[in-house]
This record gives structure tokens, C-alpha cells and sequence, in this order.
């Protein structure tokens, strides 16, 4: 008997999907555990993998056509046999028009956006494409791209191999002006962020402290095989994780009548991809070691950014990072992922003045932090004490790791 191949939900926000590439077409022989398809959501791209055993009969829509949940997709049956397609529904507009209506709060994660992650003007490609044109040492984007919505995809590489690598176009001075067609991710994204803005009083506050020792830790750690990879970036998060629970009222859920606060701290980390913006969540990071979460934080990473990412791992979250620092950026205002309450923002280490009591001045490392809270939630003070501890906690980070190796943690 024919079976049909549905759209997956993804995540429990997820009302439809962007159709990619498909990797079958009729008359192959699948089994189990074969990729199909990839589909892209408002969170990221994904593969789908079959569930059955046969010969694909047949496709019931098109790459780049998108399509509710648990819509067919394609057949799969045996050799020689017949099917019928469903009576296809009509589409609906793929740009929904945005209002200001108050969103409904969920706790699923949704993507933050800053301003330098935009894509417009620049062709994107799969992680699959971009690590087959790796491998030939071209650059992806010289293909012509047939995914959806102008996405470079693994056979448009395929076929600039075995046509000829182009060369690449030489400058122009004039370049025409392009409408660059939103990504349901885009689209998400800037959902998303306008209704944060508009539904809540959210607030930044941004303080400093002398980076010195955290520098020195970090230098400590590149000298050791098993920390070599820890980053200021990771000293950070594993600061955050280990205080929200001092300050419940920062680890919470505005939920429109009652404010959730929770018991472990799940931090949601913000990662640029070629795409967009994605959000992986580190469980229980409260519970893990430095090194922990170093290698969690780079796991997720390389999940996200080669396609792979489960998407029950980016929500969640109960507080957002994100790291601008290691761009260049001094100071910026962190938008909040709803429902949390509260997102940090990292900046880059600046050299700054300080004088000294005789008189005499000197320099010194600066690291910067920008909190935004919702001040529905959390009020001004409290959300300093929270920024101003984890300045002084940062500031003596090797206090903070011998704390917590005397309490039985791991480094």
C-alpha cells in the first residue's frame, strides 16, 4: 500500500513550512532513515529522513512551495503501483500582513536578531552545498541557484562541477537594485522582534569591569590540551548560568497574569548562520562545568550551522546571551526572545584609562555588558544588582570557578 510522506512539525509554534531540496526523485529505492527532503521553518533548516521502505511514486508539490503541517509531501510504495494526489488546497499568502495586535505568549524559543545579521544582497546557500563547494575548493556562490527562494542547494554545486567552475563576475562600479524575497526564517525573525518591542517596556542598562584576570584565564586555557578551546565567550555563559539562580527574578516567563520563575537555568544562546539567526538552548547549564559547557555551546553551534539541530533543543530557553564582542561591537541594545524576561549582551574588550589614587594614570581591559529586562517584570534595581554582580563575579573569575569547586564542581 502507497504511503504518503507528510510535512513535519518541527516545533510547536510551527503552523506551516518552506519545502527545500528534494534528494530522491521517482523510481528511487528508499528505506528507512534516508533522507528526502529538506524543509525550512521560522527557526532553521532541516532534513527529513523516510519512515518507510519502498520506491518513491510520485511528488505532490514543488521545491519551494510551502505547506501546512501534516500536508503530503510525496509517495512512497512499491514498484509499479498507482496512486492518486489529494485535491491540493490553495495557497496562502506568503506574506502575512504584520500588525500591532498583542502577540500570544509562548514558551517556545523564537529567534533575536541584530542588525548585522542580515543577508540582503547576498546569494545563501545549504550547509550542504556550502561543504560540498569546500571540499572542491569553490565558492558556493558562483552556482546558479533552483531552491527556494534563491537558495544555492547541493545539486546547483553538483552541476557547476561537472559544467565548469565560472569565474567569478569582475567589479562593476553600477549594480542594479534587487528585492531580495523574505526566508520564512526572516519572516519569523521580524515578527518576532517587532512584537517584542511593541509588548514590552523593555530597558537596557550596561556596565564594566576589568577584563584582566578573565584575559589571563583565558591565556591559562589555551597553554592545556582539555581547555584549549574555552573562550571569553563560554567564561561568560558559565557566569550567567551559575548566578540566575541567586537572581530568580532575571531566570523567569512574563506569562501575561503570573510570572514563571524556574527552578534550573536553561540559557538560550544566540548563533549566526548563513540564514539568519538561531537561538540552541544549553539545559541545566546551572549544573555544568566550564569545559561543559565550552563543548555544549560549540556542539549546538555546529548543529545549527550544518542543518542538524533538533528543534525540541532551541526552545525553551528561561534567559538569552548573545555575543557581539568577538565583532567589534562597544555597546548595543539586545532585543528580549518573549517570553523571557531578560537578555544579555556581550561587547568586545576595550582598552580604557583608570586613575589612580596618587594621581598617576594607566590602562586596563574593559568588557562591557548590556542587559535589557522587561520592566514589567523586573525593576531597575534589581536588575543592576543582577549586572553589577555579574561584573564583580566576572572581574574575579577564578573566585567564582574555586567557589564552585569547593561546592564539588568540575572546571
Amino acid at each position: 500500500m502507497a504511503n504518503q510522506v507528510l510535512l513535519p512539525q518541527m516545533g510547536i509554534s510551527e503552523e506551516s513550512a518552506v519545502v527545500g531540496e528534494f534528494y530522491v526523485k521517482t523510481g528511487d529505492a528508499v528505506k528507512a532513515g534516508d533522507r528526502l527532503f529538506s524543509i525550512e521553518t521560522g527557526k532553521s533548516v532541516f532534513d527529513v529522513e523516510s519512515e518507510f521502505e519502498g520506491v518513491v511514486l510520485g511528488f505532490l508539490c514543488e521545491e519551494g512551495d510551502e505547506l501546512p503541517i501534516k500536508a503530503p509531501v510525496m509517495v512512497i510504495g512499491q514498484e509499479g503501483e498507482s496512486f492518486s494526489a489529494p485535491q491540493a488546497a490553495p495557497k496562502e499568502d506568503k506574506v502575512p500582513e504584520v500588525t500591532e495586535a498583542k502577540p500570544e505568549i509562548e514558551t517556545a524559543e523564537m529567534p533575536v536578531v541584530s542588525e548585522h545579521f542580515a543577508n540582503a544582497g547576498k546569494k545563501l546557500s545549504s550547509p550542504r552545498a556550502r561543504a560540498l563547494a569546500g571540499k572542491a575548493g569553490v565558492d558556493p556562490a558562483l552556482a546558479q541557484p533552483t531552491g527556494a527562494e534563491g537558495l544555492i542547494v547541493e545539486r546547483d554545486v553538483k552541476r557547476m562541477l561537472d559544467t565548469g567552475v565560472p569565474e567569478a563576475a569582475p567589479a562593476v562600479i553600477a549594480v542594479e537594485d534587487q528585492d531580495i524575497p523574505l526566508t520564512m526564517m526572516r519572516k519569523t525573525i521580524a515578527k518576532t522582534m517587532y512584537q517584542s518591542l511593541q509588548s514590552m517596556a523593555q530597558l537596557t542598562h550596561t556596565a564594566s569591569f576589568d577584563a584582566t584576570e578573565l584575559l589571563a584565564y583565558r591565556k591559562q586555557c589555551k597553554s592545556q590540551e582539555q581547555t584549549k578551546g574555552i573562550t571569553l565567550g563560554d567564561m561568560v555563559l558559565y557566569a550567567v548560568s551559575h548566578m540566575l539562580k541567586a537572581f530568580p527574578e532575571m531566570n523567569a516567563h512574563f506569562l501575561d497574569d503570573k510570572i514563571r520563575r524556574f527552578g534550573g537555568v536553561h540559557l538560550a544562546v544566540a548563533v549566526d548562520i548563513p540564514i539568519g539567526l538561531v537561538v540552541p538552548v544549553i539545559r541545566n547549564a546551572d549544573q555544568l562545568s566550564l569545559r561543559q559547557i565550552s563543548e555544549e555551546m560549540k556542539r549546538l553551534a555546529e548543529a545549527c550551522r550544518n542543518g542538524s539541530i533538533a528543534p525540541e533543543l532551541l526552545t525553551g530557553g528561561t534567559f538569552t546571551v548573545s555575543n557581539l564582542g568577538n565583532l567589534g561591537v562597544e555597546h548595543f541594545t539586545p532585543i528580549i526572545n518573549p517570553p523571557q524576561v531578560g537578555i544579555l549582551g556581550v561587547n568586545t574588550v576595550t582598552l580604557r584609562p583608570r586613575r589612580a589614587d596618587n594621581g598617576t594614570v594607566s590602562f586596563y581591559d574593559c568588557m562591557t555588558l548590556s542587559l535589557t529586562y522587561d520592566h514589567r517584570a523586573v525593576d531597575g534595581a534589581p536588575a543592576s544588582r543582577f549586572l553589577q554582580a555579574l561584573c564583580k563575579n566576572l572581574e574575579s573569575f577564578t573566585s567564582l570557578l574555586n567557589d564552585n569547586a569547593a561546592g564539588g564542581a568540575d572546571v
